[in-house]
């Protein structure tokens, strides 16, 4: 096989059908080598990542990628639109993927790909048909969907129902808006002047995602020590529900779903932050289960929402509503709820339940308590998005150190770094689009419960 894979991914943490997803996506690509964009310490849809980073990517290189690179926080914290536009120019901007693929709701791409091209070239009617729904108080995706249902059809409508087909449709008009711009100078521009198909010539593969309660198997599957596990099946479940098998300290029953090295990373960093755990009987014991009640908001190396309530309240106590007016992604006078929120919820889900309207959905609201957290501004995040695009090498195995010579001598229009501070020329114009990730990364590192003495501003990547 030859060829480079492109994925754009979370994996937080990585799944079995993580794992079966980029074994298919090779398989149809017949691409030997996979490079990972992935989402840094904070996630598309507006919370921490349960796991770091590092972890993560280690995780995915342990299991089939070739080399991880983090998406910066201005593109990996905000809406699919901006997720999808800053992944897809990372991998293009290599100048050396072949392919895309994505985990997907739909089987067949040419549907998805011809509504991608209508929404990415907004007609007149369809603009028209959004604003008429958005002064309804509907929600700009609610507005969105029922614009295209009224324009294309409820076949069209539903393809932007489900969340894997939304982000693959945003792929697909990140890439065909990609002829239009000049990479490396702004990076932003909404309306072209007409499509071009396919002008990257980047292939595209949707992946069919296996569903909750699916099995494969049985397979054998070879522990850290060396020593073969049972034969058992491959069981499938999505990471929301494995993220919450894990908070609820039922860890045997969520290292069930994934690969036995992410297990592995997981039972280390338990073991890591609860020295009492042994990492042997979270190994053996299928059934382990742990009662993580008592200890708050972060568990045995895990971050989980709630531990932003309380940065979120000392910052709108700090900005007022008229500070917080000027916060990324606050429009409409929705800081008048957010401080009133501020001042009488009580935990962090009463935060979301008092901001939400029929005009924000729960995802966008999370999203702005995590910029509000973080101070993050309409000034800084416009900058930042202004900016040159750069990632940071998070992992990569041997023919991931070869992708990334290859891709010096390729003239990227994009930056990849291993160091910042040996690279600080390189990266001089992504200093805003730095200075948020370097941000995020400091947060997220007193979230999980450490003090900013042992904060790491630039460490080296996982090699493996």
């Amino acid at each position: 096989m030859s060829g480079t894979l492109g994925i754009i991914a979370e994996y937080d943490p990585f799944h079995n059908g993580h794992a079966h997803c980029l074994a298919e996506a090779k398989r149809l690509s017949g691409c030997g080598r996979v490079v990972c964009v992935m989402s840094g310490q904070f996630v598309q849809r507006g919370d921490p990542a349960q796991f770091d980073k590092y972890l993560r990517a280690e995780a995915a290189v342990r299991n089939g990628a070739d080399l991880v690179l983090e998406l910066p926080f201005a593109y990996s914290a905000t809406g699919a639109e901006n997720f999808a536009r800053g992944g897809v120019r990372l991998l293009a901007g290599m100048h050396m993927v072949d392919a895309i693929a994505f985990g997907s709701e739909s089987p067949s791409i040419e549907p998805m790909k011809a509504l991608a091209r209508e929404l990415a070239f907004e007609s007149d009617e369809l603009s028209a048909q959004i604003q008429r729904n958005l002064g309804e108080g509907l929600s700009y995706p609610a507005s969105r969907h029922a614009a295209v249902k009224e324009v294309f059809g409820e076949e069209a409508a539903a393809l932007i129902e489900k969340p894997n087909d939304i982000l693959g449709i945003e792929y697909l008009k990140q890439l065909a808006l990609l002829e239009t711009e000049s990479m490396g100078t702004r990076l932003i521009c909404f309306r072209p002047v007409g499509p071009v198909d396919d002008p990257t010539g980047i292939a595209v593969y949707p992946i069919p995602r296996k569903g909750p309660g699916e099995t494969e198997g049985p397979q054998m599957q070879t522990s850290a020590y060396g020593q073969a596990s049972p034969v058992r099946e491959t069981l499938f479940s999505g990471a929301a529900a494995i993220r919450h098998m894990l908070r609820d300290g039922k860890l045997g029953r969520a290292f069930a779903y994934m690969p036995e090295t992410t297990a592995d990373l997981i039972r280390n960093l338990i073991h890591q932050f609860l020295p009492y755990v042994s990492v042997w009987d979270m190994r053996v014991d299928h059934a382990f289960e742990m009662d993580f009640s008592r200890v708050g908001t972060r568990v045995g190396g895990m971050v989980f929402p709630e531990a932003l309530f309380s940065p979120f309240q000392h910052a709108l106590i700090t900005m007022g509503q008229k500070g917080a007016s000027e916060l990324y992604s606050v429009s409409e006078g929705i800081e008048n709820r957010m401080f009133e929120a501020a001042m009488q919820a009580q935990n962090y889900g009463e935060l979301v339940a008092q901001i939400k309207s029929k005009r924000y959905t729960e995802t966008r609201v999370r999203r702005l308590i995590l910029h509000a957290a973080l101070h993050v501004t309409k000034q800084e995040m416009e900058r930042a998005l202004s900016e040159r695009l750069c990632a940071r090498v998070l992992a990569f195995g041997p023919s991931g150190a070869e992708i990334l010579r290859e891709i010096k001598e390729k003239d990227p229009s994009v930056v990849l770094y291993q160091n910042l501070r040996l690279q600080e020329d390189e990266l001089s114009r992504s200093s805003a689009l730095l200075g948020l990730s370097t941000r995020a990364d400091m947060i997220y590192y007193m979230l999980q419960g450490g003090s900013l003495a042992g904060f790491r501003y630039s460490p080296e990547p996982v090699r493996i």
